[in-house]
Parts: C-alpha cells; structure tokens; sequence
C-alpha cells in the first residue's frame, strides 16, 4: 500500500519544511506535495484524474489568504469532481486571517483551523490533522467502496 499524500496549498516555504519536518519526526509515512497556489493543484490533480494517472491526496491543508477568492473555486473544484469530492479539505490561514468563513466550509471543507503562533503548536496541529483525515480517507478507498473515475 503506498503511503498516503498530503497537499499543502501554501505560499510559504518554511511552513511546508516546518509540516514535512513534523510529520518525519512523529514517524507518520506520507508523501507531502506542496503547491504554492491553487490553479496548479487543480490543474495537477482533475485532468490527470480522469486518466487515471495520479494518487488523489489523502487530505489537502488549504491557505486561503494567497488567493483571491479565499479558496472557495479550489474546494468548489474539489467539490465537482466524483473522487475528488471525498479528499477532506482543512483550511489553514494565518492568525492573523479573518475569523471563520461560513462559505468555505459551506463550500466543502472539512475544518477550519488557524494556524498557531507557535512552531510546536503548529507542528502539533499539522500531525493530527493528518493523521485523523488521511485514516479517514483510507476507509473509504476500501476495495469494496471505491468509486471508479471522475464525471
């Protein structure tokens, strides 16, 4: 079985290498992707998808200050496709980000987490974030639940 990817949508580096740092140390085995804006997610993960070509992410953290229409196309994107629909979006902006937005996870996101001011409290969150929705994601890729391709 292949170890689960997780997908950081994010405009900071180090926030990645401080999460690929997290995850290493608390032994949890996944490939971490990390795309720097949404447009390219999208564009990597529907086309490709329906050629059956790419691993579906097992949970995808999603910073909405970078983009223009705080995430909202991406989850709705997400959203529209018939696998793709099931990959748990958390969205992860910065403290500093305005308070919870009704609309994204109205839209399809699974959370709404800020990211804390501290780097283990940070790292903390990034583990068990990843470890409850990727578990999660495993169960319903079970052979016998598995849908076939995207509409």
């Amino acid at each position: 079985m292949k170890p689960p990817i997780i997908l950081m949508i994010e405009s900071n580096g180090e926030a990645v290498e401080l999460a690929r740092f997290a995850l290493w140390r608390q032994n949890f085995h996944c490939v971490l992707q990390w795309y720097d804006e949404a447009d390219a997610a999208i564009e990597r993960l529907l086309p490709r998808r329906q050629e059956g070509q790419v691993q579906l992410p097992g949970m995808i953290f999603l910073d909405p200050g970078m983009m223009e229409n705080n995430g909202l196309d991406f989850i709705e994107a997400m959203r529209a496709g018939r696998n793709t629909r099931a990959v748990p979006i958390v969205v992860f902006p910065d403290s500093d980000y305005p308070p919870e937005m009704p609309a994204l996870l109205e839209a399809g996101a699974v959370e709404y987490v800020l990211k804390p001011e501290t780097a283990q409290q940070y790292m903390d969150v990034v583990v068990d974030r990843a470890r409850r929705w990727s578990k999660r994601r495993r169960r319903r890729d079970s052979p016998a639940v598995k849908a076939d391709g995207d509409g």
